[in-house]
């Protein structure tokens, strides 16, 4: 019977997601109405990969998949009872990062490390961590039934935002697992002509056996945010007094922005199906089965594998504010309203042999080898109507992988690949990591070596655009990228300090005009990274510091330092409740951050004003009960007593002190 409910629930979560989804396609074509309106793809960051045939341990097992080889290794599950508020918040993404203001609007994150490489279709990039990828996807191994449903709420009924998420997924016999996960975010803003609707959804399955694995997903999202351009004049924040236009303005929907009825579309589709046929044998291993005889397990030798990956992207940026929009820009490629379009897919195949690591005690390492095709079409706009420029690409890359994942004393992952056809021919990437385990005050500690050497095609859309107020086709080099960091753990003290440095040469960024431009010297990037916690009885104060260095900082400025802390007490009551009461506080130092560009969806160079040198302060009770996490929370209530400068972005204040709630609730019986 909780089966049977399961499924059922499965189902509406499905019906609901296309429902929303055909909902937003009904209206006019390419309008959205405030009115209308109700989380580096390289390897994992530890050791952890592991064989997906003894994932079985758990009555609940997450594990995610490797780039193109797809292995699997096991995944945190959001189960934390403690910072669940944390968790449903923009700032809870990373020690520091640059926003609209609000929730679901595109995002950049400060600290230069935690970037990835830029997709070709760029556009997506500014909803990274919003997206489903095949490295971020997660699949389940449930010995019972499973969902979880989050419902979070902030801000009055013309400024709330609100989001709500769920995974439903289950077992149906050992081998085959089916599920599926929801996110909408709807967020009405707190800033005139400033509101998000998100809607991603994902139908996903794995057959795990002996010999034959497969993991599967198709996978579709939708997103629309309002585009105002930032507001008009910052002294409308930083000096509520004393405008320039002499009026107080109470409301924050009447500060004036640069533009309104104005915004941008990012839809995508995506299929995904990674699957392998294991060669081995059987061994006996101790002890019998029920029938007496002696127990024999499967031991895989060597893998076949195949990926196959499909992607369909589409990007419209439209307004009916011409004359806004249109005094903002000076070049005008087109002739006509604003209605930018642009169109991408591509199909990836991966073909891979793997020799297994541990089927005999000499086989002290894995071996992989892997061919991957890449074909692509983008679709540009043509300056005489109707009219497309149509490119495609296919590009093919080898590779390979050394690794050893078993065992604690030492651990090491290399992987290269190599293009060899195509526009990418010539493209490589090194990478790798060395880690060493080892107990230290009874609790485990650990050191980290990880480094890449890469020469990268810039994406296609920093060669190729076509839109009314920006056009170019340029011929950029490729980008060399040299790191080398390293990580020490200590579980005993709870420390963990990290450090690197990183050369890049050809580096690509959007200039203070909008458009691409390249950086043909050398340019250094220096991050050391310290998180230390302290626990006195139910007294604990987490904290995080990053500190970063630019050896060109008008070409790539970045905060020096930025902060995290968190202190709160955390106590138990009646043995069933646990409360968390405490305040968090983010900062980073001042700096000319980016400006976000509505028309091209990309962060570009500013050296007119600068933001941060601003406490970011929150007051929280999280608590949890049997199978639920809820919070209340005051944010950003160090607006009411620190100098309000609180700008995310140059000209993209956050939002003024509200009051947010949550709810996350966990069915696994």
């Amino acid at each position: 019977m909780k089966q049977f409910i399961h499924i059922v629930l499965l189902s509406v979560l499905f019906s609901g997601a296309l429902q929303a989804q055909r909902s937003g396609e009904s209206r006019k074509r390419g309008g959205f109405s405030l009115s209308g309106l109700s989380s580096p793809t390289s390897m994992p960051a530890d050791s952890l990969v592991s064989d997906s045939t003894k994932l079985n341990s758990k009555r609940i097992t997450a594990f995610r998949l490797t780039d193109k080889i797809g292995d699997t290794y096991i995944a945190p599950m959001d189960t934390n009872r403690m910072n669940y508020y944390n968790s449903t918040l923009v700032e809870g993404k990373s020690v520091a990062i640059g926003y609209l203001g609000n929730l679901g609007s595109p995002l950049q994150s400060k600290i230069f490390s935690e970037r990835k490489e830029e997709r070709d279709f760029i556009f997506a990039d500014a909803y990274d961590y919003y997206l489903t990828t095949p490295t971020n996807a997660n699949f389940f191994d449930t010995k019972i039934p499973y969902s979880n449903l989050m419902y979070t709420t902030m801000g009055g009924s013309t400024q709330k935002e609100e989001q709500l998420k769920g995974t439903l997924t289950s077992n149906f016999g050992k081998k085959v697992n089916v599920g599926a996960d929801l996110d909408y975010i709807y967020g009405r803003g707190y800033y005139n002509s400033n509101g998000t609707k998100l809607l991603s959804y994902r139908l996903f399955g794995n057959y795990i056996s002996d010999r034959y694995q497969m993991y599967a997903y198709l996978a579709n999202s939708n997103f629309v945010n309002f585009e105002n351009g930032g507001i008009t004049n910052d002294r409308y924040i930083t000096n509520p007094d004393d405008y320039t236009d002499g009026r107080r303005v109470t409301d924050t929907k009447n500060i004036p922005v640069r533009y309104s009825n104005t915004w941008n579309r990012v839809r995508g589709k995506q299929f995904f199906v990674s699957h392998r046929y294991n060669l081995g044998f059987m061994r006996t291993t101790e002890g019998t089965d029920e029938d007496g005889d002696p127990k024999e397990e499967f031991v895989p030798v060597s893998s076949i594998i195949h990926t196959l990956e499909y992607k369909d992207n589409r990007r419209r940026f439209i307004t009916h504010d011409a004359a806004g929009v249109d005094s903002s820009y000076v070049n005008n490629y087109i002739e006509g309203s604003v209605n930018d379009t642009t169109s991408y897919w591509s199909i990836k195949n991966t073909f891979a042999l793997s020799l297994r690591e541990g089927f005999q005690d000499w086989a002290k390492f894995g071996l992989t080898a892997f061919i991957n095709i890449d074909k692509s079409r983008y679709r540009l706009m043509d300056s005489i109507p109707r009219n497309k420029y149509i490119y495609d690409e296919v590009s093919t890359f080898v590779g390979g992988e050394l690794s050893k994942r078993q065992g604690s004393i030492l651990t090491y992952v290399a992987r290269g690949e190599l293009g060899i056809v195509g526009p990418d021919a010539g493209e490589f990437r090194l990478t790798g990591e060395l880690k060493s385990s080892f107990p230290l005050f009874r609790k485990e500690a650990s050191i980290k070596a990880v480094g890449y050497i890469k020469n990268l095609t810039p994406a296609f859309y920093q060669r190729h655009y076509h839109s009314k107020y920006f056009w170019w086709d340029y011929k950029l080099k490729n980008i060399q990228r040299v790191y080398a960091g390293a990580e020490v753990n200590l579980e005993s003290t709870r420390t963990n300090l990290s450090a690197g440095v990183e050369s890049i040469q050809n580096y690509v960024y959007f200039n203070t005009q909008g458009t691409p431009d390249q950086f043909e010297s050398n340019l250094q990037v220096i991050t050391a990274r310290l998180k230390q916690d302290f626990r006195f009885g139910a007294f604990n104060w987490e904290n995080e510091a990053v500190y970063q260095l630019s050896s060109e900082k008008k070409i790539l400025p970045l905060p020096q330092l930025s902060l995290y802390s968190n202190m709160y007490l955390g106590v138990k009551l009646a043995k069933v409740l646990t409360l968390q009461l405490g305040a968090d506080v983010h900062y980073h130092t001042s700096y000319y951050a980016p400006y976000y560009q509505p028309a091209t969806q990309q962060f570009q160079l500013q050296d007119e004003v600068e933001v941060g040198n601003y406490p970011l302060i929150n007051a929280y009770a999280n608590l949890h009960l049997k199978q639920a996490r809820f919070f209340v929370m005051f944010y950003n209530v160090g607006s009411k007593f620190v100098d309000p400068e609180y700008f995310s972005l140059p000209h993209y204040p956050l939002n003024p002190m509200s009051m947010k709630m949550g709810i996350s609730v966990t069915f696994n019986d």
